[in-house]
């Protein structure tokens, strides 16, 4: 009897402590995760953290340059400028209107009566073609500049001819029509340029 209740005391104190020490090795990764597996948790964290606010910045730049896209700018927006696109095309209904004189004398109302339509149709699709829009200084003057008046000259200036003939009140002839193209095409362009570079001239002067 002595015996037994020996034996039985040794299994009831000895089995449970060591079944409670295995029990604890083999949780302890799952309820006390070691340093290491902080630091990776917090790791993983911050890198998820970055990767937001990464797509939310560049959510946040495309917001923007949609925003910059989808304005109207006007010749109000930038006179000055409207003031040169003027000048180019009185410039070019004046070079027209000598070329045909047969001194070579200019008549300043049948200038302005010839450079009125393209004026009127250069003005009016503006806010639609975003000639007026502001310039983009990083890429080749020459290359944006022309880029910029293309998309306006490829709207206005068939307008201004089919203008130009209701004035006239005929068709007109297709030299006026591809001499018209080109001309307006390089006088904007270049006046635009030279505006571009003597303006930054200036303000690298006043600076």
């Amino acid at each position: 009897a002595s015996s037994f209740t020996a034996t039985n005391t040794i299994l009831t104190t000895s089995y449970p402590s060591r079944l409670t020490s295995s029990l604890a090795t083999t949780t302890r990764p799952f309820f006390l995760p070691s340093s290491l597996h902080l630091q990776q948790h917090q790791q993983q964290h911050q890198a998820r953290n970055s990767s937001r606010k990464a797509t939310t910045l560049a959510a946040r730049n495309d917001d923007q340059d949609d925003s910059i896209d989808a304005a109207v700018y006007t010749p109000l927006d930038r006179p000055l400028l409207a003031i040169v696109d003027t000048i180019s095309l009185t410039i070019f209904a004046a070079i027209g209107k000598s070329s045909h004189s047969s001194d070579g004398s200019i008549d300043l109302l049948s200038v302005l009566i010839t450079a009125f339509p393209f004026l009127t149709a250069w003005l009016a699709t503006s806010p639609f073609t975003g000639v007026y829009s502001p310039d983009d200084r990083n890429n080749n003057i020459l290359a944006s500049t022309a880029l910029k008046i293309g998309k306006g000259w490829i709207v206005a200036i068939p307008i201004g001819i089919v203008g130009r003939g209701i004035i006239k009140g005929y068709v007109p002839p297709v030299p006026f029509m591809i001499v018209t193209l080109i001309s307006t095409l390089v006088i904007l362009v270049g006046v635009r340029v030279l505006f571009s570079v003597l303006e930054d001239f200036f303000v690298e002067l006043v600076n």
